[in-house]
């Protein structure tokens, strides 16, 4: 099996747990009336999600490194299809809340698998590329969930639709069990070479490699923020139904999507394989449109429908690169195990970015201070990122 064949299996893969696990972020309208929730309580959706990946994160690394990509991914998306599912049935917010973190515990295992499968794959010049195309499975997933979820939750009730969303896991994880294989190269690794978690000390002992995890915290945080409030900011500012909000939620994942696979262009052709430059000038792009959001209501509605392409590149388009890096100081022993640490620093920031943007929400009466915050932290990150020396070495 070819590694351009592969790659679509990896990417429908990460899509569709993405699908299942973040779904309560388009239907947040729905469960904001029938749960009746505040809307600081909207923002722990998402946290819930993390939470649970967090606190499996690095044992997602291992578990990637020592049990390999298809059995790992598997398992993850069948835990993420089981607890969505079992989510759709809850009846009070903490029920809801726990199936989520349940959920975060497949969630974790999808970018360290995914990111190995990639390293394991992929030369470094063709990773960047191969890298934001499967990025783009989060992205797309999330497009799809805009468009389709709202208008599946009027139809058929959002317990429903969050049924449906879960059972697109379990089906990806048979895809993953049946079609996925390990490269022969890779396939040749004795157990004598698996990675130990205490060699993750002569990582972290690296001050450039620490500065990549907080940026990694700092970027979650705000793309957290904007898949959390993006869809109630357009219904909250500019009148949108659910469906519509949902829709220009679906327009940032449009943006996030084209820049995922930009970036990884760039990256590979024009920046030599480096990929802190990306990731730099997406989040310039990223605070410039967070400070045009907090003019809210003043901006007109074409220009906001257009502003939240942009704002999705800024917000999403980092990953890929993110991950490529991390997983290039890794290399092929470590890609797994590094990628789990740099999972937990950053979805450290979604524990952090929805609930304050929430407050800030609620205490300013208004999304201006909200939007200005995340304007700082993208700005925080363009200044910070580039400082550390090379921390990948080239051929």
């Amino acid at each position: 099996m070819s590694r351009w064949a592969i790659l679509p299996v990896v990417t429908t893969a990460f899509g569709l747990g993405a699908l299942s696990v973040l779904s309560v972020a388009p239907l947040a309208p729905f469960l904001l009336e029938s749960l009746s929730l505040s809307r600081v309580q909207v923002g722990l959706l998402l946290p819930a999600v993390y939470l649970g990946g967090v606190l499996m994160a690095l044992p997602a690394g291992w578990l990637t490194d020592r049990l390999g990509v298809r059995l790992t991914l598997a398992l993850g998306q069948a835990i993420i299809g089981v607890m969505v599912m079992a989510a759709a049935t809850a009846r009070s917010l903490p029920s809801f809340l726990a199936c989520l973190m349940l959920g975060g515990f497949g969630f974790s295992v999808l970018n360290p698998s995914t990111s190995k499968a990639v390293i394991e794959w992929f030369p470094p010049r063709q990773r960047g590329v191969a890298m934001g195309i499967k990025q783009t499975g989060l992205t797309l997933a999330g497009l799809v969930g805009a468009l389709s979820l709202p208008a599946l939750a009027l139809a058929l009730g959002w317990r429903r639709a969050l049924m449906l969303a879960g059972a697109a896991s379990l089906l990806s994880a048979v895809l993953v069990a049946l079609v996925y294989r390990t490269p022969r190269a890779a396939g040749r690794t004795v157990p004598t070479e698996w990675p130990r978690v205490r060699e993750l000390s002569m990582f972290l002992r690296r001050r450039g490699v620490l500065v990549v995890f907080a940026c990694g915290f700092a970027l979650s945080t705000a793309q957290s923020s904007v898949l959390g409030y993006l869809a109630l900011y357009a219904k909250e500012t500019f009148a949108m139904s659910a469906v519509a909000a949902g829709q220009f939620l679906a327009l940032s994942q449009v943006g996030g999507t084209a820049a995922r696979l930009v970036w990884g262009v760039i990256s590979d052709r024009f920046f030599g394989g480096r990929r802190r430059p990306g990731v730099v000038l997406n989040a310039l792009m990223a605070a410039g449109a967070y400070a045009l959001f907090a003019l809210g209501d003043r901006l007109p509605v074409a220009l906001a429908i257009a502003l939240a392409v942009v704002a999705g590149a800024g917000a999403f388009g980092w990953v890929g690169l993110y991950f490529a890096l991390v997983a290039e100081i890794g290399g092929a022993r470590y890609a797994g195990l590094l990628t789990g640490v740099a999972v937990a620093f950053a979805w450290s920031g979604v524990l952090v970015g929805p609930p304050l943007f929430g407050v800030l929400l609620e205490t300013t009466g208004g999304y201006t201070v909200p939007w200005l915050a995340l304007s700082a932290i993208g700005l925080a990150v363009a200044l910070t990122l580039p400082r550390p020396s090379p921390l990948v070495q080239r051929d």
